[in-house]
Parts: C-alpha cells; structure tokens; sequence
C-alpha cells in the first residue's frame, strides 16, 4: 500500500514539474562542461562524482562525496533517488560550469521528466541527458526517438541523447558530439571513472 500511494504521489509530481521544464537555449556558449554520475557500494549507499572539463577536454576539476539515497532504485523514477546526491556533489564544487550532463534521461521519459530534468529544475541550468539505451516507451525513427510521436531523444555515436532543462535537442547533441573522445563524453565519461573508483575503495 504505501508504496502504491509513493509511485501516485510521484508520478503526480513528474506531470506537474515537467512544466517547469525550458526546452530552449538559454546560452549560446558552453565554455565548461560538468559531467555527473554516482556508483553504488551497499543497498542504497554510493559514490557521487562530477568532473568539470573545458572546451579543450582538460579538466578543472573534480569532486566525489558519499551519498545516502531515499529511495530503491524503481524504472522511472531515478530522480528521486539520484537528484538530490547530484545536487550535493555539485554544491561541493568551486569552480562554475555552464552546462551538466547526468546519466539519465531528460524529457525522453513517459512523463517527460527524467532525471536529467529533475536535476536541471532544482539546479536551474542547462543540463543533458545521457543513457545507452532507449526506454521501452521510446518509439524509433532512424536515429531519433520520439515519446507519443514527439522527437525528445536521438542516438548520437550508439548513445542517447535528450534534452534535461534550458537547452535544445539540436545544441544538446552538438555538446555531446564536441565533447566525445569515445562514445560516452568526456566530462561523463570521467565523472564515471572517479565514482566507480572511490566506491571500488569503499568496498575494499
């Protein structure tokens, strides 16, 4: 029962605060890239990480800390587990960015509120979504995706691209491409390898 009453509760809250999110450009430049992810150690226990790169891909600088989540991990609702220890990491940060990509989706969601929505509304900038492969609810057309016969992602280099907040398809895609040395970008890419380390040291 309880929940039963969670999951209403929060896809509620996805339908309203998906219309908080900004599909345009906000900016017309991103001269730093921040790259987020977390790596789990024990139940709902992890690493969070965020690398910030610039245009050049040479990093200025990177921060981890443990993270506590809320919530087990339940398929579409991953920001409610996951946003806040963005958050955290990224408040422990000194330098400033321009724009954050996470690994989750964005507007690619049924309810149009991924993960990298709910971090880029609380967050309040540009912010990408990254995953590598397309929920079940995506419907394929070539190398977009489209949600209820709406483009919100599209496959960049075997990975998925969408829109998280204040930012379009096209420029999202045109960030990721700029960035990537191999498929995942870069600032990712190394947000990736930082939290999987630190939790590989966790569990030693």
């Amino acid at each position: 029962m309880y929940w039963n009453q969670l999951i209403d509760t929060m896809v509620c809250l996805q339908c309203e605060w998906s219309k908080k999110v900004v599909k345009k450009d906000v900016i017309s430049h991103f001269k730093y890239i921040c790259g987020a992810d977390i790596s789990f150690t024990v139940a709902n226990k992890g690493i969070a990480a965020a690398v910030i790169m610039n245009t050049h891909l040479e990093v200025v600088e990177k921060a981890y800390k443990k993270v506590e989540l809320p919530i087990p991990y339940i398929s579409g609702f991953l920001g409610f587990r996951e946003a806040e220890a963005i958050l955290d990491v990224l408040n422990g940060l000194e330098n400033p960015f321009d724009v954050l990509m996470v690994n989750g989706n964005g507007t690619l969601h049924p309810r149009g509120f991924g993960l990298a929505s709910h971090v880029g509304v609380l967050l309040g900038k540009p912010t990408i979504g990254i995953t590598r492969r397309p929920i079940k609810e995506a419907e394929r057309d070539n190398s977009l995706l489209k949600i209820k016969g709406k483009v919100e992602g599209k496959i960049v280099n075997g990975i998925i691209v969408s829109v998280g907040h204040k930012i379009t398809l096209k420029t999202a895609v045109k960030v990721v491409k700029n960035t990537s040395i191999y498929k995942m970008p870069e600032p990712l890419r190394q947000a990736h390898i930082l939290c999987t380390k630190k939790a590989k040291e966790e569990l030693k």
